[in-house]
């Protein structure tokens, strides 16, 4: 009778999934919470934040650290997390499976959690098992949208898994040009950001830390049409582009920052000896190049008459900030504001 009393206690502590009246008991369910680390400051319209988050969704996948087995997800699939809304408190809300037959409950044990944003149904691989090298392969196809990754490892059971997510690129937020003599104009067909990387694969080790494969020929670049003209009467000169552009590119770092270790490329100083190729736009340096027009009283620099008679501007990205930080590498989660003063 003891025996049998202390068998069905154990029973009934591990099947918990339906209650007597038949509905899903979500007393073990593993859920998760949600929280951006802030890096980038004061987040505007094409950087992700949580308020962002919620109106897309993410996707989690959970490894059992006994055997550093999957458990919440497949190889090809992870599972999809929703923001619903509390409709009993405004303004709250919780995340919640899209999928409920997916919904897991806990194990016997820690587990490990790796997560990204934004959620694809198609194209990202997990591993089957986290014990070492790459778990996630986030798959960056549009290479116009900010990636989001996260990584709580040795995780107790808890009422909600505290997701901590981290930015996975770098952004350039805007170019400004300003003509302060009255004898020049430039006229601003393109800017591209050579040696950079705006699409490939995003992957995410079993710390935490990501590192990238990028795909070849994605330089970021912006077309003007119709050019835009800069020179004195523009007070505040012209910004080229804005944050709302969504300027991602991959990070240039070779060491781990911000848990990302970058392309490893490196950014221009200005020195014509850093140059590694007969000509800079051969070179693997990172560089702003404008396509452009160069006036100065009435005589072309760069470019000439005609329409289609534009030349190259290059332009380093390397140097000191206006806070006076170095600025030798483009690290993920920062955004970077770049104002080109013309003055002769």
């Amino acid at each position: 009778g003891y025996l049998m009393g202390a068998a069905l206690l154990t029973l009934g502590s591990c099947t918990n999934e339906i209650n007597e009246e038949g509905f899903v008991d979500k007393a073990n369910t593993i859920s998760f919470s949600a929280y951006s680390n802030k890096t980038r400051a004061g987040y505007t319209s094409g950087d992700v934040d949580i308020s962002k988050m919620k109106e897309g969704s993410f996707g989690v996948v959970g490894y059992t650290t006994s055997n550093n087995s999957l458990y919440l997800g497949l190889t090809d699939k992870a599972i999809k997390q929703i923001w619903k809304e509390d409709a009993t408190y405004a303004g709250s809300g919780y995340w919640d499976y899209a999928d409920q037959n997916e919904l897991k409950y806990w194990p016997q044990e820690n587990m490990d959690f790796y997560a990204y944003f934004p959620y694809s149904d198609q194209g990202d691989v997990f591993a089957q098992s986290d014990a070492s090298g790459d778990v996630m392969t986030i798959n960056n196809v549009t290479g116009n949208q900010d990636v989001l990754f996260a990584c709580e490892k040795n995780q107790a059971q808890t009422a909600h898994v505290p997701l901590r997510f981290h930015h996975a690129l770098s952004k350039i937020a805007s170019v400004n040009i300003l003509v302060n003599q009255p004898n020049v104009v430039v006229t601003v067909q393109k800017i591209e950001f050579l040696n950079t990387s705006t699409k490939g694969t995003i992957k995410v080790d079993n710390s935490g830390n990501a590192t990238y494969v990028p795909t070849s020929n994605t330089t970021r670049s912006f077309d003007f049409s119709p050019s835009l003209e800069i020179d004195y009467s523009k007070t505040s000169g012209v910004t080229l582009f804005t944050n709302e552009k969504n300027g991602y590119i991959f990070a240039t770092n070779r060491n781990l920052a911000h848990n990302v270790t970058g392309t490893g490329k490196t950014l221009w100083d200005s020195q014509k000896s850093s140059i590694n190729k007969e000509l800079l736009s051969q070179s693997d340096l990172v560089c702003m190049k404008l396509t452009c027009k160069v006036k100065v009283a009435g005589t072309y620099l760069v470019g000439g008459d005609g329409d289609s008679n534009y030349g190259e501007m290059y332009i380093p990205m390397q140097g000191i900030s206006a806070n006076s930080a170095d600025i030798s590498d483009l690290l993920a989660g920062r955004r970077y504001s770049y104002k080109i003063i013309m003055s002769s």
